[in-house]
């Protein structure tokens, strides 16, 4: 393996606490995660999409719907049972190989097995991830009227560690898979590419590295001082500009990553508003644009204006994201058009909650997606942040890519949505919840783990114990083949502290049980070991577990008789 390659995979290694894994396993987490993060925003477990040993050519699938993972089929139904009918559905297929030349063999493998997948009936494969997916895969097809373009996409990758030099043969192998897939006709958009060292190295450093546009304004007009704002502008830019400089990534996609805190996903170029914004784009009106539209409201940490040019750093797009999407895909043909952007610097997480709330209430928006807003969350944040300088120091992700480029291993960052299935899975007694269903966790569990008496030690207590799970995985102190226990063991680890009694989030046994948890699982020590021996040969003694009876809950009660 090429050096630079290496020291980043190792980088990717300590973040990740993987030391434990066989290289070989490393490298297609590695390369998954690089190409996965770049595409589609958000948090997924790499368990849940990197497929085990007899893989049939595939080490990673990911099943993207509206830029979010999805990991059970239960979930891919839970999706279409809304009214919209315009879902984006993306397969996403990683092979990976640390070798630095590109065989023909492998790729071909490679080929074989996504073919097999999307043909095969019934489907052979034995791996859970494979089989889980063809599931959720047959789920999709099973709805493609509330598709958008009435097809799902592919995307497929085939990643090595050398330069990629375009020889004969492998360019035709890929035309001939292109023309292959293309004829099954399940297909809308069909994406193959090859990923070599170079391409490699900027998707991984680009998941770490903030990012950065300069955005050149016809017009820019400064806001009076606001409490709270460092600097604030209004200012007319050419769409044109807005797109190529803001909203597409090197390679001519979408940036997702910037939608991250809007808490509307982009509705589809069918839904009434946008096809009113895509009419006027194209009709005479369409220099009238800055005036019909209300624009684009962005934050950044960091904004700078030389000239006429807005510097953005790591910046959010936190209001317009239907129209941003409709100028993107209307990208050919923007002309001159304008579009008003408002332009907002400030570092305080709670100014900039307030904007996100703000700038997303004109239109019904659903309860669940503000939760990063709710009052409790920001109080959790506050007590992550009391154990500044520990050894268990967490770090809470209000909101995604908050701590990105500040050198902070993975392992120790809880995205909200993870902290919320510790807690569901823990304190709830609902693992199944936290590793399969979590739409479903949201609907049962949402208004009672986010209320605002929750006590916020809940939560540490839960992140604690799965980082030190994880850390104990990472070292073999626990077998790799109990990571599938993961949700699993929460609950179990709470009833050898304290019990088979779980409070109510917001009693004093809540704060009373979940200090005990945190005494033990805070420190790397006997004590913690020992807890997760004992779990661990409660898990050895269920013999055999399928993947369908993890998704239950009775294998919770069964554990938990053997506390």
């Amino acid at each position: 393996m090429h050096r630079i390659v290496k020291a980043h995979l190792q980088s990717f290694v300590t973040s990740f606490s993987l030391e434990a894994e066989e290289e070989a396993t490393q490298f297609e987490k590695f390369a998954t995660y690089s190409v996965i993060s770049n595409r589609f925003g958000g948090t997924f477990d790499l368990d849940d999409i990197v497929t085990g040993p007899g893989d049939e050519g595939i080490d990673g699938l990911a099943v993207v719907i509206d830029e979010t993972v999805n990991t059970s089929i239960e979930d891919v139904q839970t999706v279409f049972t809304s009214p919209r009918r315009n879902h984006e559905v993306d397969f996403v297929f990683v092979q990976a190989k640390r070798s630095e030349g590109f065989d023909l063999g492998d790729f071909l493998k490679f080929k074989e097995g996504i073919l097999r997948f999307v043909t095969a009936n019934p489907y052979a494969a034995t791996d859970d991830v494979l089989v889980e997916s063809r599931g959720m895969f047959d789920a999709v097809m099973q709805h493609v009227p509330k598709l958008r373009h009435g097809r799902p996409s592919l995307i497929a990758r085939y990643v090595a560690t050398g330069i990629y030099q375009q020889p004969d043969a492998l360019e035709t192998a890929l035309r001939d898979f292109r023309g292959q897939v293309d004829e099954l006709g399940v297909f809308h958009e069909i994406d193959i590419k090859f990923v070599d060292r170079d391409e490699l190295t900027r998707l991984w450093v680009e998941t770490y590295s903030g990012v950065d546009a300069s955005l050149p304004a016809f017009s820019t007009a400064a806001l009076p001082n606001i409490a709270g704002i460092d600097e604030a502008y209004l200012a007319v830019v050419k769409a044109s500009d807005f797109v190529s400089n803001v909203l597409t990534t090197e390679d001519g996609n979408l940036r997702t990553q910037v939608f991250e805190e809007n808490v509307r996903s982009f509705l589809g170029i069918d839904n009434p508003v946008n096809q009113s914004i895509a009419a006027t784009l194209a009709s005479e009106s369409s220099s009238r644009f800055p005036v019909l539209n209300n624009g684009i409201t962005i934050v950044s940490p960091d904004v700078r204006l030389q000239g006429n040019t807005l510097h953005l750093t790591n910046y959010q797009i936190v209001n317009g994201c239907q129209t941003s999407n409709v100028l993107f895909e209307n990208r050919a043909s923007l002309g001159d058009v304008m579009v008003n952007v408002k332009v907002v610097e400030t570092q305080i997480e709670d100014v900039f909650t307030e904007l996100v709330r703000a700038t997303n209430s004109q239109t019904k928006v659903e309860d669940t997606q503000f939760l990063s807003l709710r009052p409790i969350v920001r109080k959790v944040e506050q007590y992550f942040n009391t154990y500044e300088g520990t050894e268990s120091r967490l770090y809470l992700e209000r909101r995604d890519r908050q701590y990105v480029g500040q050198d902070i291993p993975n392992t120790r960052i809880f995205s909200l949505h993870n902290a919320a299935k510790c807690v569901a899975a823990m304190v709830c007694n609902r693992p199944e919840l936290s590793s399969r269903y979590p739409k479903k966790m949201y609907e049962e569990l949402a208004s009672t783990i986010f209320a605002d008496d929750t006590k916020e030690i809940v939560f540490y207590a839960a992140c604690v114990t799965m980082y030190r799970f994880t850390l104990l995985v990472s070292n073999n102190t626990i077998p790799q083949n109990l990571k599938r226990f993961k949700w699993h063991m929460l609950p179990v680890v709470w009833a050898i502290v304290n019990g088979h009694n779980t409070p109510n989030l917001n009693s004093r046994d809540a704060d009373r049980q979940s200090q005990k948890v945190i005494d033990v699982m805070a420190h790397h020590g006997a004590a913690a070991s020992e807890i997760f021996n004992r779990v661990a040969a409660i898990c050895n003694a269920l013999g055999e577990v399928s993947a369908d009876r993890l998704k239950r809950q009775a294998i919770l009660q069964e554990m938990l008789a053997l506390v």
